[in-house]
């Protein structure tokens, strides 16, 4: 059984020792978020932080109510963790040090999801969006950390046969879907 959405965007946010920027992405996605007018919840996923990360976002929870913090078991577990916790419509996924430069192009991804244009959109380098209860598979057992990380997660999409649209970190667009990523995978 499948249960309704409590949320429009559940925004994952893996972090490890990112005291500097995790309460600044906080802060902006949630900012950011009201502004467009969704409910949603921000799951800050501790990936084995040993700074202040966590003091910094105790501080948060008055001014950001939808800020749930939990523990990921292992350095990189934090997308799949926070995947299998999200309750929204739209699961997203970014960096701290991301969410804290620039949300840029994530209230368009969300228009276009909702309104069911796309199933999800991957911003190399920036975020990754997708439709949870389609895309749920694809972040199961997922390890990601680093650069690679919206990559690799366009490529689980795909595989699930989800078409993904992807913006280069220029904000060239193409469409992907999956006949090409098995075209290119045979090579």
């Amino acid at each position: 059984m499948i249960e309704s959405a409590r949320f429009d965007v559940s925004v994952v946010l893996p972090f490890g020792d990112d005291e500097e920027a995790v309460g600044i992405a906080v802060k902006r996605t949630a900012e950011y978020l009201r502004g467009l007018g969704l409910a949603f919840e921000i799951l800050a996923i501790d990936e084995d932080s040993g700074d202040n990360s966590h003091a910094v976002l105790a501080l948060l929870r008055g001014e950001v109510p939808e800020l749930r913090v939990t523990h990921a078991p292992g350095k990189g577990r934090g997308v799949d963790v926070g995947a299998q916790r999200a309750q929204g419509t739209l699961l997203l996924v970014a960096t701290p040090d991301v969410a804290a430069a620039s949300l840029d192009g994530v209230g368009e991804a969300v228009r276009r999801l909702l309104a069911q244009e796309s199933d999800a959109e991957v911003a190399l380098g920036r975020f990754s969006i997708a439709r949870r209860v389609r895309a749920l598979a694809a972040f199961r057992g997922a390890k990601l950390v680093g650069a690679a990380m919206h990559r690799r997660l366009a490529k689980r999409l795909q595989l699930q046969s989800i078409a993904v649209r992807m913006t280069g970190p220029v904000g060239v667009t193409a469409r992907s879907s999956i006949s090409r990523f098995r075209a290119f995978a045979r090579f």
